[in-house]
Parts: C-alpha cells; sequence; structure tokens
C-alpha cells in the first residue's frame, strides 16, 4: 500500500495514515520521546538513531525494556507501509513486530 491508498479509516484500523507517519519522521531527533502503535499495542521509547535518504527513513528506538525497535519505511512509487522489527543486539536477532499504525512525540 502506498501513501495515496492510506486513510485514517482503513480496514487494518491504522490510526494514521502513511504519509502522516513519514511526515512526522522529519522533524525526529535523537532523544525525542515517542510513543509507537504496532499492531495495536502502545510502545513508549526515544529516538535512538536517525538515517533519512531520499527514498528511505529508517528510526531506531530504545524503549523502557531495553529493547531497540527499527521502524523503516521507503519510496516506491509513494511511500511503503513503515515496518517494525524488534532488534536483539546480543543475540544479532531481529523479530518482525508488524507495521506501523501511529507514532505521536510524548
Amino acid at each position: 500500500m502506498n501513501a495515496t491508498d492510506a486513510s485514517t479509516s482503513d480496514a487494518r484500523g491504522r490510526q494514521q495514515s502513511v504519509s502522516e507517519m513519514v511526515d512526522s519522521f522529519v522533524d525526529l531527533s535523537v532523544d525525542d520521546a515517542l510513543r509507537i502503535t504496532v499492531d495495536g499495542v502502545t510502545i513508549d521509547g526515544h529516538v535512538h538513531h536517525v538515517d533519512r535518504t531520499d527514498s528511505r527513513f529508517t528510526l531506531l528506538l530504545a524503549t523502557f525494556a531495553d529493547d531497540f525497535l527499527r521502524v523503516e519505511t521507503q519510496w516506491a512509487d509513494g511511500w511503503l507501509d513503515p515496518q517494525v522489527d524488534r532488534l536483539k543486539p546480543v543475540a544479532e536477532e531481529r523479530q518482525p513486530l508488524g507495521e506501523l499504525d501511529a507514532i505521536r512525540p510524548v
């Protein structure tokens, strides 16, 4: 699904359109507090790292459970649904959590 197809009332119950979420990525800085919702689960954390290019946004969030979440989207004739993975650096594992439903400053 791209940004033109997404709406705030889609069948998945997404709370924000993809374009709104990507717009919120633009002004984020390290240590900004965030609340994200992934497949209906709300997670609080703060920005640990931001990587921006013309065609990709990647955010690394540190959670209060000492986990890291990677939120990533890329441009392909519209922004793709942001995907969220939990990263476990010690075990070098990546666990897909699902699509981002919402992202809000705290």
